[in-house]
């Protein structure tokens, strides 16, 4: 609990913003204050430049009875009501009703204005800047569509006529409330809170933000050699790193040319066989400054990104220690893989234009297993097309992964909770955006990747023992000195 807290105060440092709305009792969103002035997140959450969807985390109406009534549904003017419950007004217009449309509690005007709308794909713009109040009777086709769109109304569920284009119009609606959020609009302030902020809403948004801060500090020149040489029960003792993210800035010449860097590594080799050192620098030269090894960092990242986690708190450090020596390198090839398929890379590429593969083959370097590790790293993404939001619920799975062998039974138990509790966040959020069989079948893709990031994880490892055990004696000894990075591969 401690990093929690010392990341929040140094970090976050929302008390004094929070405008007295409740999020529940997590000391994690109780400290943050979190309201809408968060970094990372204006109204919509984002990662990095990546605005994610605005949906609200409302439970699909298909979903059992036993579910529903482990999870609240928010609506105006009252308090967490569940979704066997009856409804008693509209959340739209505030009339009475007793029945769920599209997932949301809907008087059947509105149910049937909504899907006018989108079949006929009419757009109502509101005459007065969308101030009309709708739950006042105020006759305006503009903000009661909008009302219906930032309610929750999932455009997937609707009963559309034959040949319709349904992933069309579900992409439109998703498209026009962001655009919503984006504009400010004033039906947004008044309704967005209510249905964004579930506990559900608030756990993806506090990892978009903890895995924003873990990106800047990637993408920049932050280089920790003082923890290279440490082993991993020191680092897991230390705060962690997270706090630093603002203290660093991405340096200017990133990403370099590939091609050039290939050259200067080959002019590198050329100087060291004829007794130059530092390429270029003679042995009394001034020394060049220590490059960032994008490996290792990225191994410490991971493990910094763990410790903010609300588990973690929760577990003693002989739980820590055994459960991220099983998933540090699963979720740092993923988060490898991750941001190399944003950047359109056919393989593993490291944020200064660095792409290791590629220079194996340049000096004929042939290391099947980390080719195989660093490709089809990137390649799975792809296939799946993850979203930022998958991303990082995803990564939380792994780090929350229950078949570990060394946990302690207590450690155990509480992985499971929070293995489960991500899960759920995860099929939920692809339900409420994509519809209940739709997201259910989504969900079973994503979660085919973890299998297939320990085998990649596996390759990497074997791989990079393979890499040490080729190398002359002299650089061999040179690799006791990353300690941390060599105790996690094995």
């Amino acid at each position: 609990m401690e990093d929690i807290f010392t990341f929040i105060n140094e970090e976050m440092k929302y008390e004094n913003d929070y405008d007295g709305y409740s999020y529940g009792s997590n000391p994690v969103y109780m400290t943050m204050g979190y309201n809408m002035k968060m970094e990372g997140r204006s109204s919509a959450s984002s990662l990095g430049s990546f605005v994610t969807d605005d949906s609200s985390a409302l439970i699909p109406f298909s979903q059992s009875t036993e579910e529903h009534s482990e999870f609240a549904l928010e609506v105006p003017n009252s308090t967490n009501k569940s979704i066997d419950e009856v409804p008693k007004q509209c959340v739209v217009c505030s009339e009475p009703t007793k029945c769920y449309h599209y997932d949301v509690p809907s008087c059947t005007g509105c149910k049937t204005f909504f899907r006018r709308c989108l079949i006929t794909g009419k757009r109502y713009k509101c005459q007065f800047g969308g101030k009309c109040d709708i739950t006042r009777g105020e006759d305006c086709r503009g903000c009661r569509f909008e009302r219906c769109l930032i309610s929750g109304m999932n455009a997937a569920a609707i009963q559309y006529p034959k040949g319709f284009d349904v992933n069309k119009v579900v992409e439109n609606v998703r498209q026009l409330k962001r655009k919503l959020v984006e504009e400010n609009r004033p039906v947004v302030s008044k309704m967005l809170p209510t249905y964004s902020e579930t506990e559900e809403r608030k756990d993806i948004d506090f990892l978009l933000y903890l895995e924003a801060k873990q990106r800047k500090l990637r993408e920049s020149d932050y280089n920790p050699q003082y923890l290279y040489t440490l082993n991993l029960r020191d680092v897991l003792e230390r705060t962690s790193e997270l706090s630093l993210a603002d203290k660093y800035e991405k340096p200017a010449e990133w990403p370099i040319d590939f091609n050039v860097f290939v050259e200067k590594m080959q002019n590198c080799i050329r100087n060291r066989e004829n007794g130059i050192s530092m390429c270029g620098q003679n042995n009394n030269g001034p020394r060049k400054k220590n490059k960032k090894l994008f490996m290792v960092v990225d191994v410490i990242l991971t493990i910094e990104m763990a410790k903010i986690l609300p588990v973690f708190s929760l577990l003693s450090l002989d739980d820590k220690e055994v459960l991220m020596r099983h998933v540090v390198v699963v979720n740092m090839l993923l988060t490898q893989g991750f941001y190399s398929y944003l950047q359109h890379s056919d393989v593993i590429a490291f944020p200064n234009g660095f792409i290791p593969v590629k220079l194996d083959q340049k000096f004929g370097r042939n290391n099947q297993l980390k080719q195989e590790a660093h490709t089809r790293s990137v390649e799975c993404l792809r296939r799946v097309a993850l979203e930022p939001e998958h991303f990082v619920l995803l990564k939380a799975i792994i780090y929350c992964h229950p078949a570990v062998e060394g946990l302690s039974p207590e450690g155990k138990e509480i992985i499971e909770k929070f293995h489960d509790k991500y899960s759920r966040i995860l099929l939920r959020h692809l339900q409420n955006v994509m519809g209940g069989s739709v997201g259910a079948s989504k969900f079973a893709e994503i979660i085919a990747l973890i299998s297939s990031y320990f085998y990649f994880a596996e390759k990497a490892k074997q791989a990079h023992l393979l890499q040490i055990m080729q190398m002359p004696a002299h650089r061999r000894n040179q690799k006791v000195r990353h300690q941390l990075f060599n105790e996690c591969m094995q």
